[in-house]
């Protein structure tokens, strides 16, 4: 149903409400949208599958920085323990292993703005659903990219 322009939304959503049943929901379209994304993030399937997905990338990316971090560390043990002669304290070198899980990350995210169109692109064609890659996803990927390498360097100590 469409409104005739210049009628106020609220108004006619409050009006409606009013003269409908307790069992009929009226919403605006941008409540629409909000109750629809809110259904297939939490209630369908498919929800709960992009998040343990995400949470299984979290956790093998962490790994996986762990593992690069932990064989950059011991290979470079000997500079480390000349840097720890000349006094340089933990926290310089903690910092330097940070310097580095942030390098990891920020390399690692170059790909994410092109791959994933492609993804994207093949996932709504074979599903119909409209799924695309917008800026506020691709800056959490970010943060969380920079979250999980972080959480990784903490944890190697020089």
């Amino acid at each position: 149903m469409y409104l005739t322009p210049g009628a106020d939304e609220q108004q006619v959503v409050t009006a409606l409400r009013s003269h409908l049943p307790n069992d009929v929901q009226v919403m605006t379209h941008a409540e629409f949208i909000e109750f629809e994304e809110n259904y297939w993030k939490s209630e369908s399937p498919i929800g709960f599958i992009f998040g343990l997905g995400t949470a299984m990338a979290f956790v093998v990316g962490g790994v996986i920085v762990y593992q690069v971090l932990s064989t950059d560390v011991n290979a470079h043990l000997k500079e480390y323990a000349t840097f720890k002669a000349m006094g340089y304290n933990n926290v310089y070198l903690l910092s330097v292993v940070f310097e580095e899980a942030v390098i990891l990350a920020v390399l690692g995210f170059i790909p994410v703005p092109i791959l994933p169109l492609g993804l994207y692109a093949l996932a709504a064609q074979a599903t119909a659903l409209p799924l695309y890659m917008t800026l506020t996803r691709a800056i959490l990927v970010l943060i969380l990219t920079l979250i999980m390498c972080g959480l990784s360097g903490s944890d190697r100590h020089p």
